[in-house]
């Protein structure tokens, strides 16, 4: 990894939202529209924070009948391991954990009914 790399990864980090977007992917992928209603931020805002973690390396995305389904992504074991401690520093804030509980309380938007 060259230093620009790691900037990228940094800068990515660097913003509350897309540290509880990690936070909340390392629970179970979730679809957009999830993620804006947990959040409280727009559409086109929650897109601008996902490429920007796709783009350094920590989710990946995949089409699941009209939905963008968004999950945790390590592209190396740096990533994986600096994701594993953020992960692991975040789980006592409050704040974290209210949404955390809230996403489990949250149905899948992206399964039909049979299936849920």
């Amino acid at each position: 990894m060259d230093l620009k790399r790691l900037s990228q990864k940094i800068k990515a980090l660097s913003d509350i939202n897309r540290l509880k977007i990690l936070y909340l992917l390392s629970i179970r992928p979730c679809c957009v529209c999830e993620l804006t209603q947990l959040l409280g931020v727009s559409q086109p805002t929650l897109t601008k924070h996902l490429q920007k973690l796709e783009q350094a390396g920590f989710v990946e995305t995949k089409r699941l009948k009209f939905y963008q389904i968004y999950s945790l992504h390590y592209e190396d074991a740096f990533t994986e391991e600096l994701t594993k401690k953020l992960l692991d520093t975040m789980k006592d804030i409050p704040e974290v954990i209210e949404l955390a509980k809230k996403l489990k309380e949250t149905p899948l938007y992206y399964q039909t009914k049979e299936e849920r």
